[in-house]
């Protein structure tokens, strides 16, 4: 049994038995992982409320060769994100960016881009800086983290630059002319292609003093809803359909 050590977010919980949780974090030295926290659910469990979703917080495991599921041994928290769960548009939004994590990454495979990405999104969330505009970059850049950036600079089946009309094709990966495009897809403007291509030169911060027009933000909902349902197989992220904004603090 060896002895794991490292910063974690968590992801999310469910009950195990009467009185533990199976608790799944995203850890900076082994990407997703899974742990069981024993007596998690008691009133005076040791760990108190750091295995509350989004907790940011330093982890103590226990991994045997062969097992699926570490055993979770401490849990100190760094930043709680406490805020991030006391309205309804931040908890929604927080959970979605966490959701993806787990749908996007494989377990035990380190992963310092999406793990620092996951922070710096929690973190502009708390803040309540265009709540929207924060999920839709972090999307974007957890896409491409993830392995699986698009394609924006030509048609990806004839290769020939692309005229005015532009079209998104899952199955390809990235953008298609008129002439090679083929059944229902998605259109994308050149303000959204614009917007997309200048946010992934920046880094998630400068990226925000970007401002997308509601349609374009609609349409990057569209397309890389469209893009992880065919990643994934599974159905398109609620966020997809609707990205409510949490409400201003007063």
């Amino acid at each position: 049994m060896s002895l794991l050590t490292t910063p974690a977010i968590v992801l999310g919980s469910i009950k195990l038995g009467e009185a533990d949780k199976l608790v799944t974090f995203f850890t900076a030295k082994k990407g997703k992982l899974k742990g069981v926290a024993k007596g998690a659910r008691r009133v005076k469990s040791r760990f108190g409320a750091s295995l509350e979703p989004f907790t940011h917080c330093n982890l103590v495991v226990f991994e045997k060769p062969g097992d699926k599921l570490a055993r979770v041994n401490q849990s100190d928290i760094v930043h709680s994100f406490q805020k991030l769960r006391e309205n309804w548009g931040e908890i929604h939004l927080a959970s979605h960016m966490a959701h993806l994590v787990q749908r996007m990454t494989p377990e035990g495979e380190q992963n310092l881009l999406v793990y620092r990405l996951l922070l710096e999104g929690l973190t502009f969330l708390e803040r309540g800086a265009d709540p929207e505009l924060s999920t839709l970059l972090f999307v974007v850049r957890l896409v491409s983290f993830s392995g699986y950036q698009p394609r924006w600079d030509r048609c990806l089946k004839c290769h020939r630059p692309m005229g005015e009309r532009i079209y998104f094709s899952p199955a390809d990966g990235g953008t298609v002319c008129t002439q090679c495009a083929h059944g229902p897809l998605a259109t994308i403007s050149q303000g959204t292609l614009a917007f997309l291509r200048a946010s992934q030169k920046m880094d998630y911060t400068v990226a925000h003093r970007l401002k997308p027009s509601p349609a374009m933000r609609s349409e990057i909902r569209t397309i890389f809803g469209q893009h992880m349902t065919y990643i994934t197989g599974m159905p398109a992220p609620a966020w997809a359909a609707e990205a409510p904004s949490a409400p201003s603090r007063s």
